[in-house]
């Protein structure tokens, strides 16, 4: 007796589809038992949106159990999207006195495109700049910055882990520091801003790629936390922190550090990858103690890199 074919459906497609989907929510909450959980934590505006669609499909299809589990899922996701969104009195909240600028670049270390660079650092017209990945070679094409940005550190390196602060505000104790076991750069310094003084601080742990480097990477974080309790100015920290707001070593970070997120309030503001709109996250960051003020915060256009530049225009307060 000849047996029965099973059938692929569209109802069946979608049902799996849906399924991973929440799969991958639920192991997202799971990041700190092992590195592809966390992994899973960061696209959570993807499967918010996909799990809205599946669940209206679904009752479209007339099978509203899957329509109310897919809608289920889409709202956790959701819920963990709101404090992007949701505006507060801090969010609006302000200074007396001039707003300064800054400007966080991964630029990539085989861009070689700099006249963009170039072109991006004179639009946004930063008072600092931080950028990543940063080349011997780079360094050389941006030598006429020093006209505009007379005060620079910088280290640069044939790696993916280069970094450059450049200022037009004085600095002072500008230096080089090494945050977590992997040796990689990181930039400290204290900016004057109008008469008040704050520290500024660049990193860039590793990428989470594999057990290893992850580790490596919430180590620098756990370092970058000590050392934001340390410091007694207000701080200023800006990095490519190859984890999304949704990390659970994110929230982490910002209960051990005392910092709070630039972006708050403020929409999703992906930075990464560039050029690949479905997989959009946001993974470059701003992160700020007491005595900072965010008075606006945006993602910057197209510098040949597969990161956006983020944009951070802020306000010094006496602490």
């Amino acid at each position: 007796m000849q047996q029965p074919r099973s059938r692929i459906t569209r109802s069946g497609l979608l049902t799996a589809a849906g399924t991973l989907a929440g799969f991958a929510t639920v192991v997202g909450f799971a990041g700190q038992w092992w590195w592809v959980f966390d992994l899973a934590s960061h696209f959570r505006v993807q499967y918010a949106l996909a799990l809205s669609l599946g669940s209206l499909v679904m009752l479209a299809w007339r099978q509203p159990r899957w329509a109310a589990v897919f809608a289920g899922f889409a709202l956790i996701n959701a819920a963990l999207l709101a404090p992007r969104f949701l505006i507060s009195a801090e969010t609006i909240a302000g200074t007396d006195g001039p707003a300064f600028r800054a400007l966080l670049a991964n630029v990539h270390a085989s861009n070689r495109d700099y006249e963009r660079i170039h072109q991006v650092i004179a639009e946004a017209n930063p008072d600092v700049i931080v950028l990543l990945e940063v080349t011997p070679w780079l360094i050389g094409q941006l030598a006429d910055l020093a006209d505009r940005y007379p005060h620079r550190i910088a280290e640069p390196r044939e790696d993916n882990f280069g970094i450059a602060l450049f200022s037009r505000l004085p600095l002072r104790n500008a230096a080089v520091i090494t945050l977590g076991p992997a040796g990689l750069p990181s930039l400290q310094a204290e900016v004057e801003a109008d008469g008040r003084w704050f520290t500024l601080l660049g990193t860039h742990p590793p990428p989470p790629i594999g057990a290893t480097m992850t580790e490596d990477r919430n180590a620098q974080l756990d370092d970058l936390a000590r050392l934001a309790r340390q410091t007694r100015q207000p701080l200023l920290a800006l990095g490519d922190l190859n984890l999304s707001p949704w990390s659970p070593y994110f929230a982490q970070l910002l209960t051990d550090s005392g910092l709070r997120d630039s972006a708050a309030g403020r929409g999703l503001q992906p930075s990464w990858p560039a050029g690949w709109l479905p997989l959009w996250i946001p993974i470059d960051h701003g992160l700020y103690s007491d005595g900072i003020q965010i008075r606006h915060r945006a993602i910057g256009p197209d510098l040949g890199s597969d990161h956006y530049p983020v944009i951070v225009d802020f306000q010094v307060a006496d602490l």
